[in-house]
């Protein structure tokens, strides 16, 4: 299996099967793949694809506030074991309600308190034996504040990170629409992010939405202002291992997807080498989830 570059940053897509042909076209552009979605039964260029890039798990396996069901978790281990990239990730997300009677249009974060913060930590080491693969987590926006909240997301995420010893998926542009939505620059936003456990960064676009009549998550480029933040994390993120450049719809062409792929390599020129300890990333990761859980109970 094709791997992550290991002397340098590792700048990728999402994998969106209708320009395939492209991607393949332009392996010099593309680093790694993101899958979303499972390949479908008649893609004919899914096998070229696995042969020629690292493919990263990016599929939604379950809602990590509640537990996961043997479907699931045997869905999750089946997929990793048919991509084989370095890491797993999934979203601090809630999709549903607990009895699953009413689902939500678009994922809202978790309440920020003990006990969410309990069962995403329960489930996540389920989910990681499950996958034997390292688990990275991403963060989600939220566009109101929750009264019942006992903590900021910064202190959730750096417990969770410190009980599970996952890694971070930043997703920046989910960053910069919580920070806007508080009235806050992001940068200080950020204060107190544990962004020493960053293996991967997302980098998309935002745009207008009529119904919540600001800026919110869409399929575009990413702005000259979301790569100066991502930048800005990276240089703060000493685990990092990749970028991904976070659009999969069926709307995106050829050309903005080169564009887009463009832009965000040359965000990125200056930061070419990977530290040691980075490069290390998938196999120490491994070692110390394995040390840290040995034995626990699912």
């Amino acid at each position: 299996m094709p791997e992550l570059p290991q002397d340098r940053l590792a700048v990728g897509a999402f994998y969106n099967p209708h320009l395939a042909e492209f991607i393949l076209e332009h392996a010099d552009l593309i680093d790694h793949l993101a899958m979303a979605d499972p390949p479908a039964a008649d893609d004919s260029f899914f096998l070229a694809i696995q042969q020629s890039f690292p493919l990263l798990l990016h599929d939604y396996l379950g809602q990590l506030s509640d537990p996961l069901s043997e479907f699931a978790l045997s869905r999750a281990q089946a997929l990793q074991e048919r991509y084989r990239g370095p890491w797993v990730a999934e979203h601090f997300q809630c999709l549903h309600t607990q009895d699953r009677s009413h689902s939500l249009d678009y994922v809202f974060p978790p309440l920020y308190t003990e006990e969410f913060l309990d069962r995403f930590c329960q489930n996540a080491e389920i989910l990681l034996r499950a996958v034997n693969a390292p688990l990275i987590m991403e963060n989600i926006p939220g566009f109101f504040s929750i009264e019942r909240a006992q903590m900021s997301e910064a202190e959730f995420l750096q417990r969770f990170f410190e009980r599970t010893g996952c890694g971070f998926l930043i997703d920046v542009p989910h960053i910069w629409l919580a920070a806007h939505y508080k009235g806050m620059d992001a940068r200080e936003y950020l204060a107190g992010f544990p962004l020493d456990r960053v293996v991967e960064i997302h980098v998309a676009g935002v745009e207008y939405d009529r119904d919540l009549r600001g800026p919110w998550i869409a399929p575009a480029p990413p702005s000259d202002e979301i790569l100066a933040l991502a930048r800005w994390v990276a240089e703060r993120a000493p685990e990092l291992r990749a970028v991904t450049l976070d659009i999969f719809s069926p709307s995106l062409t050829a050309a903005e997807l080169e564009a887009a792929m463009r832009k965000t390599r040359e965000a990125f020129h200056t930061r070419i080498d990977v530290d040691a300890g980075a490069r290390a990333f998938s196999r120490s990761f491994t070692t110390e989830i394995t040390e840290d859980h040995r034995g626990n109970p699912n």
